[in-house]
């Protein structure tokens, strides 16, 4: 009864002439205007009426309005949301590819299409701050580093004793005075200076003794010579005469010597004029300063003792210290520069006269002997100095500047310019390698435009093309 009463009340309802009657079971009816209906249809199968056609495109159209809400509310709040959706799109597999890196510098100038080779129009160069150097052919001189010693020049040096023994009476100088040539430094009461006249003394009259003995010689020889001829004497008396007469004039002659002598130790004794008789004075031969006095007033002195060292300041020497190969690469006539710890003339310009043939056992150096002019006396003795000498290798070489030589794992590198936009990396062997330029041996010829400031950032666009070729 129930059944009969829900059919009857679902087909009265208005709207539709057919309607779907259901069932306690489940089961469908459909059931139209006159009554007759069938029984047994499926839920899913009855979608087709127009009732829920336009119930079906309203729900499709509220779906649309409300995702295309979701996302513009995503897009605008993407910021915000982004962190907490990211991890469950890629939970999912769905998060989107990373974008690629940004680069440093702008991509459109940088063109490294070909291996070893960078492009960079001139916007790029100018942001590069690029300059150029060309490699060029030069004699290779090697800049030799090492230590020094101001030293005076021992030909310039003198080493002043006693010309006789004697009693210092006066000192005129003391170490650190100028002094010029002739000048004299101390004076001595010296004994030798009287026994030196008075040797002369006697040797003047050996002399006129033996001068006149020669003058009765020849005299005798003469007379005897007349009385030969009218037979007054014999040839032998003759003979004899002649005899002392040579004997005669070999005496006047040793006397005339002695006398030479004592003249000459007496002049070399003698004191200076206006000086007291029998003192003996210590001369300096040289301009220079007095480094050295070794005797002092009242001190009795001999002629081994040395008195005085005088050297001239005005042209010394620097001992540079060599060690190992430097030896045998600094050689006579290299220029020198002398850095030296004095504020008014820091630098000096010198010559490497000679280097020693043996080495110090002590250090295991060898000097080399560098001249150098010091008129105003700036440098003096046991300074110690730093020295660089450019040593001459004896041979040419192509250099390139310094700044252009870029540092890899492979090795130095170069960027030759090969075009307005084009820059080819180099491997490069390098040789003398200087401050200011290196050596090539390998890898850049004559006359080629190299990137010097600035080459570091074709390196790094090189670097950056290679490694993004790789991934």
């Amino acid at each position: 009864m129930d059944d009969t009463v829900l059919r009857e009340a679902e087909t009265d309802m208005p709207g539709t002439d057919d309607a779907e009657i259901v069932d306690r079971g489940g089961v469908h009816t459909s059931a139209n205007a006159s009554g007759s209906g069938s029984s047994g249809a499926p839920i899913s199968s009855a979608a087709s009426g127009p009732a829920s056609t336009k119930f079906g495109r309203r729900s499709r159209w509220a779906l649309v309005v409300c995702l295309a809400a979701l996302g513009l509310g995503g897009w605008w709040y993407r910021d915000a949301v982004r962190p907490f959706v990211e991890p469950l799109l890629q939970t999912v597999g769905l998060a989107p590819s990373a974008p690629e890196a940004a680069t440093t510098t702008p991509a459109a100038s940088e063109q490294p299409t070909e291996d070893n080779v960078v492009r960079l129009d001139a916007d790029g160069q100018g942001r590069l701050g690029l300059a150029f150097g060309q490699s060029e052919t030069r004699r290779i001189i090697l800049p030799v580093r090492t230590p020094g010693m101001v030293a005076f020049d021992e030909r310039r040096v003198t080493r002043l004793k006693p010309r006789t023994s004697g009693r210092v009476l006066s000192l005129s100088v003391q170490p650190g005075d100028r002094v010029s040539a002739g000048q004299t430094l101390a004076t001595l009461d010296a004994s030798g200076v009287l026994d030196a006249r008075n040797g002369l003394a006697a040797a003047q009259a050996s002399l006129g003794e033996a001068q006149a003995t020669e003058k009765v010689a020849e005299i005798n020889l003469k007379r005897g010579s007349d009385l030969v001829r009218i037979g007054g004497v014999a040839q032998a008396e003759v003979d004899r005469r002649q005899v002392e007469l040579a004997k005669a004039h070999a005496a006047t002659l040793s006397a005339k010597s002695q006398v030479d002598l004592y003249r000459a130790q007496y002049e070399r004794l003698a004191p200076a004029p206006g000086e007291a008789p029998g003192t003996s004075a210590i001369v300096s031969p040289i301009n220079g300063v007095v480094t050295m006095a070794g005797i002092t007033l009242g001190e009795v002195v001999d002629t081994n003792r040395d008195a005085f060292t005088v050297a001239d300041p005005s042209q010394i020497q620097v001992l540079a210290n060599l060690y190992g190969h430097d030896i045998a690469t600094v050689k006579a006539g290299d220029r020198a520069t002398i850095e030296a710890p004095v504020t008014a003339h820091p630098h000096f310009e010198g010559r490497v006269r000679s280097v020693n043939a043996a080495i110090d056992p002590t250090t295991n150096t060898a000097p080399a002997r560098i001249e150098i002019a010091n008129p105003d006396g700036t440098l003096r003795a046991n300074m110690f100095v730093s020295v660089e000498i450019a040593a001459d290798l004896g041979r040419e070489g192509v250099t390139v500047p310094a700044a252009a030589i870029q540092q890899t794992e492979g090795g130095p590198i170069a960027f030759v310019r090969t075009g307005d936009d084009r820059f080819e990396k180099r491997d490069l062997k390098l040789g003398i390698q200087r401050a200011d330029w290196v050596e090539v041996t390998s890898g850049v010829a004559a006359g080629e435009t190299v990137a010097t400031q600035g080459s570091f950032g074709l390196k790094a666009i090189l670097m950056r093309a290679l490694l993004g070729s790789t991934d």
